[in-house]
């Protein structure tokens, strides 16, 4: 349990810090977020590039136990080859945000590297291979990659888009987190533990600064990058034999942007547009035209994702 205390406050002090360091950096290289008057809620421009400063401190104590010996480290030498390649995706997702963030790129290019790096994680043994269900072994066989590069497209798309009002992503995220951390608890399963523990603290870390009024934005580079966390999370957990429950209760952590995206898609192909044509109806947007404040609706979502929370603990336990 130390190790979880020390990775989730190194995480959260790393984050703290960087945050203000890439705030100053993108108010003087003028790398903001103009408002739009229409999807977008801020009404002045706006820092980004906070998924800089999630990233380091997400990355810092996973790293950092590499030269330290315990059962973690050992873990993680053991798996040398997965921390690398899932650190290079990472970096790899950072880098294809703030490139969005920076210059901007289409949809269809960031979902081609988005599955760079789905292939990326899938060549490091972090793959479905096999799918208990009901009891019975299936075998994905060729399946294996396609589905593999969906998962990480559908949880990095999913952050994308709740991303939103000031500090609704970074909250969505640390109460996914602290489901995925307790449900590790029950499990026993310690790299998911570590993992959720360091995503939460840099989330939180982020957060002080990103809650309304928000001072700075994550940006592409912050909501693609947890999305890609949680995806590969959820691989690294749930091992190549994986069960129904293993798959599903990521998915019900993220609940709310897993179903926001889905309303969107739907939305958008019934009228006929690309399912990637942004528009203002997402679950958000409902509820500020709905007569709520930014932070109203940021508090009313807070409650939802701390309803899932529980809920994710209630069937994890009911399924031991």
């Amino acid at each position: 349990m130390r190790t979880f205390l020390v990775a989730f406050l190194m995480a959260l002090g790393i984050s703290a810090v960087t945050t203000p360091v890439v705030l100053h950096f993108a108010r003087r290289w003028r790398l903001l977020d103009q408002p739009d008057g229409m999807r977008k809620i801020h009404t002045d421009p706006m820092p980004r590039l906070g998924g800089v400063a999630i990233a380091a401190g997400f990355l810092a104590p996973i790293l950092a136990l590499l030269l330290y010996t315990n059962f973690f480290a050992i873990e993680l030498r053991e798996h040398v080859h997965r921390v690398l390649f899932f650190s290079l995706g990472v970096l790899g997702v950072l880098a294809l945000g703030i490139y969005d963030d920076i210059k901007g790129c289409s949809a269809w290019s960031k979902l081609a590297g988005q599955g760079a790096v789905g292939v990326l994680i899938w060549q490091a043994g972090l793959r479905l291979e096999t799918f208990t269900l009901f009891g019975q072994a299936v075998d994905i066989g060729a399946w294996s990659l396609p589905l593999t590069m969906l998962w990480v497209a559908g949880f990095v798309n999913a952050m994308n888009l709740i991303d939103g009002l000031d500090g609704l992503a970074a909250g969505v995220a640390f109460f996914a987190a602290l489901s995925l951390f307790l449900t590790a608890i029950i499990d026993n399963n310690l790299m998911l533990g570590l993992f959720a523990a360091a995503l939460g603290g840099s989330v939180l870390g982020f957060l002080f600064y990103n809650f309304s009024p928000a001072l700075i934005f994550m940006g592409d580079s912050g909501s693609m990058t947890i999305g890609f966390i949680f995806a590969t999370a959820g691989l690294w957990s749930a091992g190549r034999r994986a069960t129904l429950l293993a798959v599903g209760l990521p998915i019900l952590a993220l609940g709310l942007p897993m179903l926001d995206t889905t309303l969107a898609f739907m939305r958008r192909a019934l009228s006929g547009r690309s399912p990637f044509h942004s528009d203002r109806q997402h679950i958000h947007h409902r509820l500020l035209d709905a007569g709520l404040s930014q932070r109203q609706a940021v508090l009313t979502l807070y409650l939802v994702c701390s309803v899932l929370t529980g809920m994710v603990v209630l069937v994890r336990m009911w399924a031991r």
